[in-house]
């Protein structure tokens, strides 16, 4: 680790350097200066030709500093060469890939950065996130509508989440198709996802997710009702509250944000009622029970 610190800090320096020509070739004056411009790009094209080489075939600890000297060079030509790189062993190297990637902006970043959400290293995926929630989001929307359709779960639900992070409106008939998704983790987060971008078009997808064979599906699916104060929740809800205790609280609190503190009592009411009719019925079935009894007896 020691040794990689090292090469990041010669390559840093050397940037530096690079970038202090670059601010003085601005000072010098117009008749010599497309020279000197020349004469920096083409240490500069010297500089990235040796990291591309190195990030394509030196060991570990090289690999590490030429992915980091790439990210500070910012520069397109290295797209093609960091694309690769996204499938290196090290962990390390492929976040710096992608801090590359981003610095570099534009259209040609978008599709490997959402590739990059499906890496196993949660640092990686974070720094995919982050970089595609700088870009614009009519550029990368495409990118992300595409890869909802991945056959991993993993893809599917980080791209869900992003989804919501973004406020993208345009995804919410395709996070309303995910809340009938197989995976449970994938269901929650186009729950969450509708949740945080608060499109009326996902009320009655979000009413049927009360139903959902997950808990956490269905505690998501209340809070995002409570946050889009729809009345078309309001029925959907009461019955939460009166048929699942579990989620009563919840169910009583998002009736709360939408109705108004009015909306209690009559809650509590039915409640009480429900609590009757319990009592009542089991008095009738035990008074028939034993009925029952003595008529077998005798």
């Amino acid at each position: 680790m020691s040794s990689t610190c090292e090469e990041c800090e010669r390559i840093r320096a050397l940037i530096e350097q690079l970038e202090a020509i670059e601010r003085e070739v601005a000072c010098v004056d117009p008749g010599r200066r497309d020279k000197a411009v020349e004469q920096v790009a083409s240490l500069k094209g010297q500089l990235l030709d040796v990291l591309s080489d190195v990030l394509a075939s030196g060991d570990g600890a090289m690999r590490r500093a030429a992915a980091y000297g790439l990210s500070k060079l910012q520069d397109l030509h290295s797209v093609p060469l960091l694309v690769a790189a996204l499938g290196d062993s090290d962990e390390t190297v492929r976040g710096w890939v992608v801090e590359a990637l981003a610095a570099c902006s534009g259209s040609l970043v978008v599709g490997p950065l959402v590739r990059a959400l499906a890496d196993q290293s949660v640092y990686v995926y974070y720094s995919a996130c982050n970089a595609l929630k700088a870009i614009r989001a009519d550029d990368v929307w495409p990118a992300l509508e595409e890869h909802l359709q991945s056959p991993e779960a993993t893809v599917r639900k980080r791209i869900a989440k992003l989804l919501g992070d973004m406020g993208e409106y345009k995804a919410v008939p395709r996070l309303v198709s995910l809340t009938r998704d197989s995976d449970p983790g994938v269901r929650y987060e186009a729950v969450e996802a509708l949740r945080k971008i608060g499109d009326s078009r996902a009320v009655d997808a979000l009413i049927g997710c009360l139903n959902d064979e997950s808990h956490e599906v269905r505690c998501g699916a209340v809070q995002a009702l409570r946050w889009a104060g729809d009345l078309r929740a309001v029925e959907p809800l009461v019955a939460v509250c009166v048929e699942n205790e579990e989620l009563r609280l919840l169910a009583i609190q998002a009736l709360r944000e939408i109705a108004g503190d009015e909306a209690i009592s009559p809650v509590v009411h039915a409640l009480r009622q429900s609590r009757e009719l319990v009592r009542a019925t089991a008095t009738e079935i035990l008074g028939t029970s034993q009925r029952s009894k003595r008529a077998g007896v005798s």
